[in-house]
């Protein structure tokens, strides 16, 4: 902790302010002078947990811990071995999975980020979004995983068929 309300308290503002009322007893050991101090600690253990939630909010900018537990809470595979841009671009094309107007070329950066590199083409006629697979993305090691992963995301008004793309 930066900041040490025991040993700071008469730099703070609330000490000041306190102290130029004329009415309070703030030498060591006073009821109020510790109660001070109580109040001080609080707020500064409140400001840090704030300073880390700020922090940590955003997909871009967080730490690799909050990185995983953001990949956990979409169920993104593990790929401890992939580049955090490459992970954190995963994230937020999971992030987005509300957005309006999604077409085939969202879908197949939804499925970039569970691992699957490809081409989708929508065939709205025959209620059908073929997937032609020509890689797994940075990381991932288990195209079955990847697969699974897909599916759940894919609209499931529409037939999927996952193909692998020929050479």
């Amino acid at each position: 902790m930066s900041y040490n309300p025991v040993l700071d308290l008469p730099k703070s503002q609330m000490y000041r302010d306190m102290t130029a009322l004329g009415i309070y007893d703030l030498d060591n050991g006073t009821l109020v002078r510790c109660e001070m101090r109580a109040c001080q600690y609080g707020f500064q253990l409140l400001r840090e947990l704030l300073d880390r939630l700020e922090q940590d909010w955003w997909p871009l900018s967080c730490s690799q811990e909050r990185l995983e537990e953001w990949e956990g809470l979409l169920g993104i595979p593990p790929r401890p071995e992939a580049s955090p841009e490459a992970r954190r671009k995963g994230v937020l094309a999971l992030l987005a999975l509300g957005e309006p107007n999604r077409t085939p070329a969202g879908a197949a950066e939804l499925l970039a980020a569970v691992g699957i590199i490809g081409e989708v083409e929508e065939d709205i006629a025959s209620r059908r979004l073929r997937v032609r697979v020509t890689a797994l993305g940075e990381g991932y090691r288990d195209a079955g995983e990847c697969i699974r992963r897909a599916r759940e995301l894919l609209p499931a008004h529409l037939t999927v068929e996952l193909e692998e793309a020929a050479g």
